[in-house]
């Protein structure tokens, strides 16, 4: 099988930029308000790294598809200034300690090149990898496939490489 980091596109210079900064790894809710801030020619990404994992509901109804045990909170998107809303989802995801003794890092102890051990990544096909420095939502072939199929904005794949046996 095959892998893929899933990531925002970085070169979108005008996606929405949420407001609301405190969605750290121990938020729990139902559902909360989230302003954001248009502006000119601002663009509704399907896929948000920051402030955490949030996705789009057309972009959630494909995640379900392929994984069952992923979790979501529903974050309604609010421009007070233009009078908008939009539902979007903080994703939670599954942590895999998968990364392989293969991996390089900067000498900062972030990653330079991300390798993982396919015997422990199991049969999930949407999972997150956690380092010390930072964390990457992975996805397996049948996912990236199914992302590219489809006219999603604001998303990049980038395969990773796997341990040799």
């Amino acid at each position: 099988m095959e892998y893929f980091i899933l990531r925002q596109d970085q070169s979108i210079t005008s996606p929405i930029i949420p407001l609301k900064t405190d969605l750290d790894d121990n938020f729990v809710c139902s559902s909360v308000f989230g302003e954001v801030i248009e502006k000119e020619n601002a663009l509704y990404l399907d896929y948000l790294e920051k402030p955490r994992r949030i996705v789009s509901e057309q972009l959630k109804k494909l995640l379900v598809k392929y994984e069952d045990n992923l979790a979501f909170t529903a974050i309604v998107f609010t421009d007070v200034m233009k009078g908008t809303q939009r539902i979007y989802w903080l994703l939670d995801i599954v942590k895999k300690h998968c990364i392989s003794h293969e991996t390089t890092y900067y000498p900062d102890g972030r990653i330079k090149e991300l390798v993982i051990n396919p015997k422990k990544v199991e049969l999930d096909c949407i999972f997150q990898v956690d380092s010390k420095r930072e964390s990457f939502t992975i996805v397996n072939l049948d996912v990236a496939e199914s992302l590219l199929r489809r006219p999603f904005l604001g998303i990049q794949l980038q395969r990773v490489k796997l341990e040799r046996r």
